[in-house]
């Protein structure tokens, strides 16, 4: 008796850390969030606020001159905008360009805060707890305190909407809801396509075809939006082209070379030129790499006939996207569904890969980024101009998406045999008759 009530109070006691940490990653969002939403500021909803209120005025909002010119009209900040977003996010954001700057910032954070509500909700649904017990506190806390997530919600990033509604359709796809799944992630392909393309290839591949109708149908209803303010087609691909250059040209921000983000350029590249100096050849290595964990993902899958957790498929295709393709660093909040899988249930046990998976989210949640930006220049040029910090240290978070790519490829091979295994015991407790 003594000892279960030993036990009781130590379970109490966890419970309330995890209630104060949960109330201070709150407390984040609101004081480095949402009490600046009224500041002149360059981020990522500003770019998205810029070119909503140019493509209802008829203008060309992936005229990176233009858009900065309006950004300083309309926040006051002279940052180069120069935007990547599809068209459709213009669109589909339109009505926030209606209102001023704060409160249009203002709105879309109180929108983020609530996407992270409901991140959480659809996690905890596709992880099916069954209560708050002490395992789902800590997963609770674990997702408020996830470093990307912070990284999302302090930029504004898109991630903050096409994250939840991303896990929200999966959740309704699983919950064999096909239409209304169709449609929520067509709206994600539609704001962020490097998320929703990868959900809808394996629904595609498991012939979910009204969902993948509602998908198309919902795009479709997006694009013909942007009839009602049309812009001339080839000015904007010319400025597109030059926006991609603008940020990915080597020698510029977001790409892999010398000059680029520092730390947070998040491809496989940046390790791959480091080692092979050849901007052609990093990228070739890397695509190689993205399309044999491509087929390694698709074998695995054709051969356990798709008997594998969704949650475990569709974390480890949008994982392998991150290889060879850029991604902002909130993008990786989507990755945190393969916790889904790698938390196991009331009926099944920790294993290596497990725990290897949730090891290495762990390390993610971590605010490595901040650390680095921070101390970083105040270390000795020999220590951060060394290879071996440019290599593992400044680019420990690809490592990182690289070890998770590989323990989540292991994990699905795993499932897909022991699916394959229980396929064979059935069949051999119940076989087939003979009708002749």
């Amino acid at each position: 008796m003594f000892e279960g009530g030993l036990a009781r109070g130590r379970q109490r006691v966890a419970m309330a850390m995890l209630g104060v940490i949960s109330l201070l990653m709150v407390f984040d969002f609101v004081v480095r969030g949402v009490a600046l939403a009224f500041e002149p500021a360059r981020t990522d909803f500003s770019e998205v606020y810029v070119g909503a209120w140019l493509w209802r005025h008829g203008e060309n909002f992936y005229d990176s001159a233009l858009a900065t010119a309006t950004q300083q009209r309309l926040i006051g900040d002279s940052t180069v905008s120069a935007t990547l977003y599809p068209p459709t996010t213009f669109a589909l954001f339109s009505p926030f360009s209606h209102l001023s700057w704060g409160w249009a910032n203002f709105s879309w954070l109180m929108i983020g805060l609530a996407g992270i509500g409901a991140t959480i909700f659809f996690l905890w649904k596709l992880a099916d707890f069954q209560e708050l017990d002490l395992k789902a506190a800590a997963f609770v806390t674990f997702i408020l305190s996830f470093s990307p997530l912070h990284q999302a919600f302090h930029l504004g990033n898109m991630a903050l909407l096409a994250v939840p509604l991303a896990l929200g359709g999966i959740w309704l796809a699983e919950t064999a809801r096909n239409w209304p799944a169709g449609v929520v992630l067509g709206l994600v392909t539609c704001l962020k396509p490097q998320i929703g393309v990868w959900v809808l290839l394996y629904y595609l591949l498991r012939g979910r075809w009204r969902l993948i109708a509602a998908a198309s149908l919902t795009g479709a209803c997006a694009a013909g939006l942007l009839l009602l303010h049309p812009i001339a087609v080839g000015e904007a691909v010319a400025n597109y082209k030059a926006n991609q250059w603008y940020w990915f040209a080597p020698g510029h921000l977001a790409g892999f070379t010398p000059g680029g983000f520092p730390y947070h350029v998040n491809m496989f590249q940046v390790i791959l030129y480091q080692l092979v100096h050849s901007v052609a050849a990093a990228n070739w290595m890397a695509r190689v790499l993205f399309v044999a964990g491509v087929v390694i993902w698709l074998a695995i899958l054709w051969r356990a006939k798709f008997r594998v957790p969704a949650a475990l498929a569709i974390a480890s295709i949008v994982g392998l996207s991150f290889v060879s393709m850029y991604h902002s660093v909130s993008d990786v909040t989507v990755l945190t569904l393969a916790l889904c899988w790698a938390i196991p249930g009331r009926a099944e046990a920790w294993t290596r890969t497990r725990v290897a998976v949730c090891a290495i989210l762990l390390l993610m949640m971590l605010p490595g980024h901040s650390v680095l930006m921070r101390f970083s220049p105040h270390l000795p040029v020999g220590v951060t101009g060394s290879w071996w910090w440019e290599l593992f240290v400044a680019r420990y978070f690809v490592w990182l998406l690289f070890g998770l790519n590989v323990a989540l490829l292991v994990g699905l091979s795993k499932s897909g045999v022991r699916s394959q295994n229980a396929e064979v015991e059935t069949s051999a407790q119940y076989p087939v008759l003979s009708t002749r």
